[in-house]
């Protein structure tokens, strides 16, 4: 039989530390973490999910040319582009569910879990999935939400300053500012039109 070492006592009384520090003095778990722990796992069954699944499948169609190096592609239900089926995802129409405390678990199951064909839709994840997400979190209309992701866009990659410089203005002085910037030429552009 072995002998725990010294190391070995320390590293179980630090993993200790760790559980503890999810319970309440009376060992008993804390809400935001038991909503955390179950939350991730609505989510985890939804991507196993018959219906999601069967949702998927049905809106699948064969991809006959032979140089996309795919099988199958998903057209989407905003943009009407057809893509592969990993840069489409299962959108739930009435999504930004809140479960945050657990008397909203049954609404939050029955939202994400309890779902027909008629309660979601295939979105391209990079622009029209994206920008639902953004507009339901923050209470934006859809164009906003589309001023707003390409703006971020382009300052997360670095072609705010060009971008700005092409259209004939004067970058601002900080990322920050240059973004809030870009969205006020797309929105005056977008009036103009």
């Amino acid at each position: 039989m072995t002998v725990p070492s010294q190391a070995d006592i320390k590293k179980r009384e630090d993993k200790l530390k760790q559980f503890l520090k999810k319970l309440d003095e009376d060992g008993r778990p804390k809400e935001r973490d038991v909503v955390a722990v179950v939350c991730s796992a609505i989510r985890s069954a939804w991507m196993k999910s018959d219906v999601k699944l069967a949702y998927l499948y049905s809106k699948t169609v064969p991809d006959f040319d032979d140089s996309t190096r795919t099988k199958w592609l998903c057209q989407c239900e905003i943009c009407g582009d057809f893509f592969k089926l990993s840069d489409v995802e299962i959108d739930h129409k009435h999504g930004n569910h809140s479960f945050t405390q657990v008397d909203q678990f049954r609404d939050y199951f029955d939202n994400i879990l309890m779902v027909g064909f008629d309660d979601l839709q295939i979105l391209c994840k990079d622009k029209c999935h994206a920008q639902k997400s953004y507009m339901e979190k923050n209470g934006c209309t859809w164009e906003e939400a589309g001023y707003q992701k390409l703006a971020i866009a382009l300052v997360k990659d670095k072609k705010d300053v060009a971008w700005l410089k092409e259209k004939g203005y004067t970058p601002a002085t900080s990322s920050a500012k240059r973004r809030i910037q870009i969205v006020e030429i797309l929105k005056k552009e977008s009036e103009d039109e």
